[in-house]
């Protein structure tokens, strides 16, 4: 088992190598891509005509399949009757091997299929065959040139005018808006500046501050000849806000601007008490947007403000809007026409990930109503009215626990909804410890003694605090998934704790140390949070044995590389201090493990200038692990992964089964754990639900009446993606990604796994 030190703190390194050569498993040779495309290919695309390609019942034209999210599909060729003989009929292999994963939700137009790799590359295959057709590579357009990053894009964006024309594919990598062909892989040049925007303009922010701190993982969001664009921005102090901004489709002109952080005399700002000469961003809508094409709305939902887990929450008391909120906003102007605080002044990393779903249920004497349909990582189901945002169920202020680390104000209520129950536990105590050995039980309740725990909403501590759902819990950035036949909708959920502690920072105390144990120091607070505590590797790659100069480590670490912003507030001596660390054979400095960060001296100054924290309020950064036993398995009683129909109409469960097992668990006799999920599903007419997502590697269709398990596809690395369903000449495929992430997913020999997208059809002989 692998469950490592997973940390949070202001400086996340994500070093991802050079790529390596691969081969193309599919239909033809990759090394002359661009020459490949044959014109029959290029017809499928030009032959879009005078009919809008979004929301039909062929194509998967956007993520999550539609421009409300549901993630369903109404082909119904492949059934629960029949879905056992479904077999893969071809795969493509990337080119990339090592990376920071692949998580894209592939989009169909017409028979060609286009998605994004883990270079940032967009790649279009014939959606029958794999045939590659032709690759965009940004690189080659950008002025990073070799040096520009990968990173994840979690689908593309097809747009066309009102009379199927100008026809278009926006492409993000990193912090630039590509306008591509779709027949051939070219840039429209009449778009922004020869063929792109950079996202770091238009900004409340200077271009200089804000450049290299934007990141758009996942796709915008397309109204008429509008096209919204979210802000993927960090969570630490020197973060900017993360602003929704529109452009023009055609040319890429800037349209509006809509504040998740109110400015002053905007509503919400007095939500907040501010504290002078503090910066404040986040906020950011990271999940992507949904579309009412009716109402000319785009809705939203967004992430806390900077602080947080990541330090001087205490200096933003109060609500925090637009923070954790669902946001509905006028397509056309950005004005905000309501808004829905899922939580109140963010402090455990509630950050909503995905992005609401929209959906049409039938109440009980016929009538129909349009809802937003909101999760997230607390577990909570929120419904709300489309119109007026007001909750389809109760919803009441429920006092919570406030006594926190000093200088610290966690709000006294949280919003709970009576109905539906949350998906997930929402508490934490000794009854909960894991039974799956008596070891297993034994050692977690060893490390529960010395830790705070209770109900959800337990504010952070200095001796560590249990976090129940823990920051991967309850549905991510995938989201849930709606049949319009049944009000039903289903959600994967994680479920399990982790541990979040709050390091306290002081002032700078180095005068007694060596120039490598400074560095160690600095590494301890800033890097141990993501690479460990032996620089072994966590939710960030391993940092031994680098093969970069000075030079490029402290560009990566002032200027930010594919999924870490950049950090620039490290005075020279102390950048000085933690590259020569990072260069250094590991035990050079004494371990790092041996560091007692509670410990006032060892701790480094911060920075000045307009950017710099406030010295009136305490600072912390937070050091977050998996909650687990002494094999590492979670230390909750399973399930640990579920999926979960709703009635939506209702505010019912229906039923929850566990989703995925560990095989290490499978052979010492101890089944329905279920894992580790993140990515999506779909749903189709056919009665399946289709979802990868888990850590063992499985794609697997259920009934989706039951939850029965009626086939799984066993893959080289985890789906941790969302599936896409269409259909071609009759045929019905089902497509989804496996590409892993971060350096989580490894072989010991190639180095990181899974650059491979899968496609399932009933065999040929079946269709008769």
């Amino acid at each position: 088992m692998k469950k490592q030190l997973y940390l949070f703190s202001p400086l996340m390194f994500f070093f991802v190598l050079a790529a390596c050569g691969g081969e193309n498993n599919g239909a033809s040779d990759q090394t002359n891509a661009t020459e490949q495309k044959t014109a029959s290919a290029a017809q499928k695309v030009a032959a879009t005509g005078k009919k809008s390609r979004l929301n039909n019942s062929v194509d998967w034209a956007t993520y999550r399949g539609d421009q409300e999210g549901t993630a369903y599909s109404t082909l119904s060729q492949i059934t629960t009757e029949n879905v056992q003989s479904l077999e893969e009929v071809w795969h493509y292999d990337t080119r990339n091997l090592v990376g920071p994963g692949m998580e894209s939700n592939p989009i169909v137009i017409n028979g060609v299929m286009y998605f994004a790799d883990p270079e940032l590359n967009l790649v279009a295959l014939d959606a029958a065959t794999g045939e590659e057709l032709w690759l965009f590579d940004p690189s080659q357009h950008d002025s990073r040139g070799e040096d520009f990053p990968s990173g994840i894009q979690r689908a593309e964006v097809y747009w066309e005018d009102e009379n199927g024309e100008n026809a278009r594919i926006f492409h993000l990598a990193k912090d630039v808006i590509w306008a591509v062909n779709p027949v051939d892989g070219t840039l429209i040049e009449s778009f922004g500046k020869g063929g792109h925007i950079d996202l770091w303009e238009n900004h409340v922010w200077p271009a200089h501050l804000v450049r290299n701190k934007l990141t758009n993982n996942s796709p915008p969001a397309t109204y008429k000849n509008f096209l919204i664009v979210d802000s993927n921005v960090f969570e630490n102090r020197e973060e900017p806000p993360g602003n929704v901004r529109a452009f023009d489709t055609l040319t890429g002109e800037f349209k509006w601007r809509f504040h998740t952080i109110p400015l002053r005399g905007q509503p919400g700002y007095e939500t907040t008490v501010w504290e002078e000469n503090m910066n404040y961003g986040g906020a950011n809508s990271w999940g992507g947007f949904t579309v009412d094409e009716k109402r000319g709305w785009v809705f939203g939902a967004t992430g806390a403000f900077t602080g947080g887990i990541h330090g001087n929450g205490g200096a933003r008391p109060g609500k925090n809007l637009y923070g954790n909120s669902v946001i509905a906003l006028d397509a056309t102007t950005g004005e905000l026409q309501w808004h829905f605080q899922t939580m109140h002044h963010d402090i455990w990393d509630y950050d909503i990930a995905p992005a609401p779903m929209l959906a049409t249920i039938t109440r009980d004497d016929g009538t129909e109503q349009d809802v937003v349909v909101q999760t997230g990582k607390q577990g909570k189901f929120f419904v709300f009215d489309r119109d007026t945002g007001e909750s389809l169920f109760p919803i009441v202020e429920k006092p919570v626990p406030t006594e926190g680390v000093p200088g610290e104000v966690p709000y006294p209520t949280q919003p709970w909804p009576l109905k539906p129950d949350p998906l997930v536990r929402t508490s934490f105590y000794e009854s909960d410890l894991t039974n799956i050995t008596p070891e297993s039980h034994a050692s977690a309740l060893e490390k529960f003694k010395k830790l705070k725990s209770g109900p959800m909403y337990t504010p952070p501590s200095i001796e560590g605090t249990i976090v129940q759902p823990g920051i991967h819990g309850g549905n991510e950035w995938g989201g849930p998934a709606f049949d319009p036949e049944t009000n039903i909708s289903y959600v994967n959920v994680n479920d399990f704790p982790f541990i979040l502690t709050t390091v306290p920072m002081q002032p700078d105390q180095f005068a007694d140390m060596s120039d490598m144990q400074r560095g160690n120091t600095i590494y301890s607070s800033q890097c141990a949070a993501c690479h460990g505590s032996e620089r072994q590797g966590g939710v960030g790659l391993p940092l031994v044995n680098l093969a970069y100069s000075t030079a490029d480590l402290k560009e990566i670490i002032t200027q930010g590389r594919n999924a870490m912003p950049s950090f620039q507030y490290f005075k020279d001596d102390e950048l000085d201090y933690l590259v020569a660390f990072l260069q250094s054979e590991p035990g050079a400095a004494g371990s790092t493990a041996d560091i007692d960060l509670s410990d006032e001296s060892l701790t480094w100054s911060g920075g000045e200038g307009e950017l710099a924290w406030s010295t009136s309020t305490p600072q912390y950064i937070a050091a977050l692990d998996y909650f687990t036993d002494h094999m590492g398995y979670h230390a909750i009683k399973p399930p640990w992964g579920k999926l979960v129909a709703v009635d939506v109409a209702k505010g019912d469960i229906l039923w929850s089964i566990p989703l995925g097992e560990y095989p290490e668990l499978v052979k010492m006799g101890i089944r329905n754990t279920g894992v580790e999920n993140f990515g999506g599903m779909a749903v189709t007419k056919g009665g399946l639900i289709f979802i990868g997502a888990t850590e063992d590697s499985r794609f697997r269709a259920f009934d989706k009446t039951n939850g029965e398990l009626l086939w799984e596809f066993e893959m080289d690395a985890p789906g941790f993606s969302s599936p896409t369903v269409y259909e071609i000449d009759g045929r019905q495929y089902v497509a989804i990604v496996a590409g892993g992430g971060g350096g989580r997913y490894r072989s010991p020999v190639t180095g990181p796994i899974g650059r491979r997208l899968h496609v399932f059809a009933l065999p040929e002989s079946e269709l008769q």
